[in-house]
């Protein structure tokens, strides 16, 4: 499949996922990260990346991809960690308002302006939504494996920060395994 330079995401993502490799993985295992990277993109990810500045997401999956072989991990689960520890990033900064106040449906009302600031490209919508369960459908966007796990980790924590119980999140479609579109269930008590 050829990767689409033109999706880019913005530096706060990037910016977790460096702070997520940083304390994850043991220097010698980021030296094997950063020698499967080109050049150009070492010195970007070992730099401090300004929230304002675009990487493509290719990329960003590329250094997830690295990372998740260099720790001898499978790239869904390292992904869905890394996932995880960017929303708890997020929850410390910008969204600290939206987790600490609002209930899942009303953060999940929320998905779409949340993802349209942060990526250049895709459509999040919210549908099939009741009191404990919801239906999340990202459209329009190229994902790649890494950046599905990335994103079902992210929609999990982020739900359990809201405070509720028993979250079970599925992703049912992915764009990277073949199909049209990326599809979430989510489930809480």
């Amino acid at each position: 499949m050829t990767r689409d330079e033109t999706v880019t995401v913005k530096g706060s993502p990037v910016r977790s996922l460096q702070k997520f490799i940083e304390s994850d993985l043991t220097a010698a295992q980021r030296d094997i990260v950063f020698s499967g990277l080109p050049p150009e993109y070492v010195t970007r990810f070992k730099s401090s990346i300004l929230p304002t500045e675009t990487i493509p997401v290719h990329m960003l999956n590329r250094f997830t991809e690295e990372a998740a072989k260099a720790r001898g991990e499978p790239l869904e689960s390292f992904a869905r960690r890394a996932g995880r520890a960017a929303a708890e990033e997020a929850v410390k900064g910008i969204y600290r308002f939206f987790a600490l106040v609002l209930t899942p449906a009303a953060l999940l009302s929320k998905g779409s302006q949340m993802w349209s600031s942060l990526y250049n490209r895709g459509q999040l919508k919210i549908d099939g939504q009741t009191s404990n369960s919801a239906r999340i459908s990202l459209l329009d966007f190229p994902s790649e494996l890494a950046g599905c796990s990335r994103t079902t980790g992210w929609i999990e924590q982020m739900a359990h920060l809201t405070g509720v119980k028993d979250v079970k999140i599925t992703q049912s479609k992915c764009f990277a395994k073949g199909n049209s579109h990326c599809e979430w269930e989510l489930n809480w008590k």
